[in-house]
This record gives structure tokens, sequence and C-alpha cells, in this order.
């Protein structure tokens, strides 16, 4: 197994410290969705990782930031998802294509069990991370949905706070698809199509 000493913890190779880095993502990002984060410990994270565990705090001065990376990347992803949806869609209407970019989305953080992870750890995790930090590394949904739909020429009735506020309740009746049921695909679409024909 690739491992490193003590003695190498500020010795890595650019190529080195992205494959590190690379390594303690996945398996923060595993953890997150089985184990969850407040169980998971840094002894655990390094051994998957193949790093002592003082070379940790080379890469991050505490768990928490790197599992609020990993919610980042996985916030990234979604968005590029949307994105993708959008430009693949310029035929349709402004509704529809608003709506194949949603259901693109949350068809995207239903596959990546991300809903365990939010409903479980990161009212937490957002208490633990410095203000600061979240600012310069964090952008705010109605953020990414201006952007999204700027790019996309786009332009909700309602405003853009009130289509970030909708996107997100959206969002978050994958939390309750088990409840739901076996219908929830076709609920989450009817839902997704009325309330983009409303925005748009």
């Amino acid at each position: 197994m690739w491992s490193y000493g003590d003695e190498d913890a500020t010795a890595f190779t650019q190529q080195e410290e992205t494959i590190i880095i690379g390594k303690l993502k996945s398996a923060a990002q595993e953890s997150a969705f089985s184990l969850g984060m407040r169980k998971t410990t840094v002894d655990q994270l390094v051994a998957a990782a193949g790093i002592s565990k003082s070379a940790f705090y080379k890469f991050y001065d505490s768990k928490e930031l790197l599992f609020f990376d990993v919610m980042e990347d996985l916030h990234t992803e979604i968005y590029k998802t949307a994105a993708a949806a959008l430009s693949q869609n310029q035929a349709l209407s402004a509704a529809d294509r608003a709506a194949e970019a949603v259901l693109a989305a949350c068809r995207t953080m239903e596959k990546s069990g991300m809903m365990a992870f939010v409903e479980r750890d990161v009212l937490y995790l957002l208490r633990k991370v410095p203000e600061d930090y979240q600012k310069k590394h964090c952008h705010s949904d109605e953020v990414h949905v201006r952007e999204l739909l700027g790019t996309a020429g786009l332009c909700p009735k309602g405003g853009m706070d009130l289509t970030a506020a909708v996107v997100r309740g959206l969002i978050l009746t994958i939390s309750h698809r088990h409840e739901i049921g076996i219908l929830y695909p076709q609920v989450l679409d009817t839902l997704v199509r009325g309330a983009c024909r409303e925005l748009f």
C-alpha cells in the first residue's frame, strides 16, 4: 500500500498532493453517505489515503474542512449537470428547458446519495466551518441559479430569489421519496414541470 510517514508530510510533489487530496475526498465522500461525518475519524481518512495523521494537516486544518470541500464538489457537479441539460435542450420552451435542468439536478443528487449527508451532517458542518472560509469557498444557490439562467438566456418571472427557493424546495423532496413511494419519479416530474411553467 502506498504510504507516507510523518517525515514526508511537507515533501510531497504537486502530483502526489493531487492524488492524496483525491483519495481523502473519496474516503470522505464514502463516509459521508454511509457512516456519517461525525462518526468518521481522521485516522480512518488517513488510512484510506495512505498518509500519516500529521500529513493530513498539511492539506486540511480539520476533517470538517475536508467534508466541506466534498460538499462543494458535489454541489458543483449538480449544477454542471443542470447546465448541461440547459445546453442540450435549447429547442424546448423556457419552462421545459428549466424543468429538464431541475430534473437532471435532482437525479444527480439522488444518485450521489448526497441527501443522506445533507440531512444528517450539513447543519452541524456549517457550524464548525469558519464563516470566512464558507464565504470564500461557497456560493449561494441564488448565485448559482442566476449564473445558470443568465448563461442560458432565461429570465424567471418571479425573480431569482423565488426561483432559487423553489429549486431548493423541489430538490428537498428527494429526502421524502420513500414516504411518497414508487410514484416518486412521476410526482417529482409533475411538481418540477408545474413549478417551471409558473416561473417561466
